[in-house]
């Protein structure tokens, strides 16, 4: 037996063919969709779904949801506990596909041994560590993994085999954490399939729309109560009821967006919600289409600037030679998405196919046409394209060790490149290979990439620099896995080959942590004026003395009433001095448009992510800040904050980026040195 699997951030379809017709598999309550969420109960139990995701609204310790939004980055290592155990995101993804699995089984009356092969989907713009990672987590939870197939190419073929289409395709895919594009010829006399462009975002997704919509229900919440919560120290509430309440809205904020694809106006309508001020609280609001486009226009202008930016930059196709727009993921469901992307494009999009199950049933038909069954009408033929440039460090014409690109984007599966290169220093005997991952393609400086692995070749005989050469070949095979192989070329027996995988784990060819980015963030309000020139002694320190710029970068920010971006990221010590110098006191502690400023410098960063503020007082708006704060942690930026004053609260910090990641000293004289800790911890990867 195979099937298609759609491994989703939000929900888990699977699809597979009975005597050629296509059947959506069935979970609990009758459901097609199963939420990717999984629960531990007190025996250790692992629970998925929906009766994971109902249970984790009143124990949200116990929840793990959207954990595919991490999967195979290495460089974040996030990992969860609960019920005693510790959870990878390939570890979550298992559990999900596990379910799946003996559904299938159950449904279809299958010994528990039974061989059942699938082609799991990824969002086009995953790189092969994140492939790789499903691919383990397929085969951990039984399957027989036939292909990793992109979401628009799935989608592709689905919608392409129901309206016979031919042409280019444009497929528009919004998952619950990913957003791709992609532009695809379609033959469908041939079952062939070739994708000639694509780009995205993964950390962009329907979740990210579930976060906006849950902030505007606590916002209407305060204004009706005039309780603050911001945690539950200030809700009045205890740990568990707080962290109840946060999931149960964030629940009902989804409700919203699903209900807004229909109608116009949505009731939001919960009794009994929780405990304020002493009495149970009932939610009674109208969630308006108009309230949902302002709330997320953020987010809508994130999707449309990526949209506006591959269509104009992009050489590979001319939307001209568009024929049809396809829109795949239940983000695609929201309106004025749907209304926007036919402005933009000029094509009216195809929405009149189900745009959820799109992927899942192109995914089966793929698994059916490998298995040679017989709704396959032939194999089908597939020609993906690799997401991101790839390429190693070099030693520029300046000294300076800049990005060579090998491996190209868009380059079709498989493929092999081989560059030459020369010893760049008098009797070399060692060379050191450090694999990049293009972030930002056409940039040369490393701090835009992001590290992948090294390997290196030793026992070069030793020579004047520029005479011994050596060669690197990058070759993707079959199966999307790359490898890289460095040679001797006066003596073709001295090479070293690597596939690169877990290797790239957060090691830098130091051996110690990768270069990282710093956005620092210096309180300059009112309340900082007597305290204000021991933060600039302890911030000159930190600049001149404790960070290698020549490895690390750094930002300075300074924030009162609003914020204000002194410098961008730089390796450039005394022009960081030069700003530092700049900054007065005055006004109020606007501190959640200082993180947004700070998250917007670093947001494009492919190195770790780093925003550390110095304060001694509350932010103006304590709640949406903390909620801010913790939806930029959930996307990978990690956020240190240091308090002053002796009766600073260190429980709001904890909140609010976590006890690890906050610290309070009692007076300014102590930065200096709780600087060198943080510092320390940062470059030695301990923190």
């Amino acid at each position: 037996m195979v099937v298609g699997i759609d491994l989703g951030t939000t929900n888990t379809l699977a699809c597979y063919f009975v005597n050629g017709r296509k059947k959506l598999l069935k979970f609990a309550g009758g459901s097609n969709m199963l939420p990717s969420v999984i629960y531990t109960d007190d025996d250790g139990k692992v629970i998925v779904g929906q009766v994971a995701q109902s249970r984790g609204e009143f124990n949200p310790s116990r929840m793990i949801r959207s954990a595919k939004t991490y999967i195979g980055n290495f460089e974040l290592n996030k990992t969860w506990t609960c019920g005693g155990r510790t959870y990878t995101p390939t570890d979550v993804a298992t559990e999900v596909l596990k379910e799946v699995r003996q559904r299938l089984v159950r449904n279809m009356r299958l010994s528990d041994d039974a061989q059942i092969g699938a082609v799991i989907t990824v969002p086009a713009y995953f790189n092969d560590n994140q492939r790789d990672e499903t691919r383990k987590a397929g085969e951990a939870a039984g399957f027989k993994v036939m292909w990793i197939l992109e979401e628009p190419t799935a989608a592709a073929i689905e919608a392409v085999h129901e309206r016979q289409l031919d042409k280019k395709v444009f497929v528009v895919d919004i998952g619950g954490g990913t957003f791709d594009l992609s532009v695809l010829e379609a033959d469908h006399a041939n079952h062939t399939y070739t994708a000639i462009a694509i780009d995205g975002d993964d950390r962009l997704g329907g979740d990210d729309f579930d976060l906006a919509i849950q902030q505007e229900l606590i916002r209407h919440i305060e204004d009706d109560t005039g309780i603050k919560l911001t945690d539950a120290k200030s809700a009045g509430l205890d740990d568990a009821e707080y962290q109840s309440l946060m999931t149960r809205l964030l629940t009902e904020a989804r409700n919203v967006k699903e209900g807004l694809s229909d109608v116009t106006e949505y009731s939001v309508t919960l009794p009994n919600l929780t405990t304020l001020g002493g009495q149970n609280y009932d939610l009674d609001f109208v969630f308006t289409r108009r309230a949902l486009e302002r709330t997320c226009k953020p987010l809508f202008d994130r999707i449309f600037n990526s949209l506006n930016d591959f269509v104009s930059g992009n050489k590979k196709f001319k939307l001209e030679d568009i024929g049809h727009v396809i829109l795949a993921g239940g983000t695609c469901f929201i309106p004025y998405i749907k209304e926007q992307i036919e402005r933009d494009l000029g094509i009216k999009p195809d929405d009149s196919l189900q745009l959820s199950q799109l992927v899942v049933s192109g995914a089966a038909r793929v698994a059916e046409a490998k298995s040679g069954g017989v709704e396959s009408g032939g194999d089908i033929k597939l020609r993906s394209i690799l997401a991101h440039s790839l390429g190693i460090e070099v030693l520029g014409d300046k000294g300076k060790l800049i990005f060579d690109q090998i491996l190209a984007k868009d380059t079709p599966y498989p493929c092999e490149v081989l560059k030459n290169y020369v010893t760049t220093f008098d009797n070399q005997t060692k060379i050191d290979v450090n694999v990049y991952e293009a972030g930002k393609e056409g940039e040369t400086d490393l701090s835009y990439h992001r590290f992948r692995g090294a390997l290196n070749l030793k026992n070069l005989p030793p020579a004047a620099k520029g005479k011994t050469k050596v060669s690197v070949k990058f070759e993707y095979t079959e199966d999307q896995r790359l490898r890289v192989t460095v040679t001797d070329k006066q003596d073709e027996r001295n090479f070293k080959e690597v596939f690169l995988d877990k290797s790239a784990k957060t090691q830098s060819r130091s051996g110690s942590t990768s270069p990282i980015d710093i956005v620092l963030m210096l309180d300059s309000s009112g309340s900082m004026y007597e305290q204000m020139n021991e933060a600039k002694k302890a911030c000159r320190k930190l600049i001149n003395e404790m960070i290698d710029l020549s490895v690390h970068r750094m930002a300075l920010m300074n924030f009162d009433s609003s914020p204000h971006m002194l410098c961008r990221l730089t390796g450039d010590a005394k022009t960081l001095t030069e700003k530092l110098d700049q900054i007065n006191s005055s006004g109020s502690t606007e501190m959640i448009s200082a993180l947004r400023m700070a998250n917007a410098e670093l947001e494009n960063s492919t190195r770790k992510r780093i925003a550390l503020f110095v304060t001694d007082g509350y932010p103006d708006q304590k709640l949406s800040t903390v909620s801010y704060a913790k939806d930029l942690i959930g996307k990978g930026l990690k956020i240190i904050a240091i308090g002053v004053g002796k009766n600073f609260n260190k429980k709001f910090l904890d909140g609010m980026v976590g006890e690890k990641n906050s610290f309070t000293i009692r007076t300014m004289s102590e930065l200096t040195s709780l600087f060198e800790r943080v510092i320390n911890a940062l470059t030695k990867g301990d923190l």
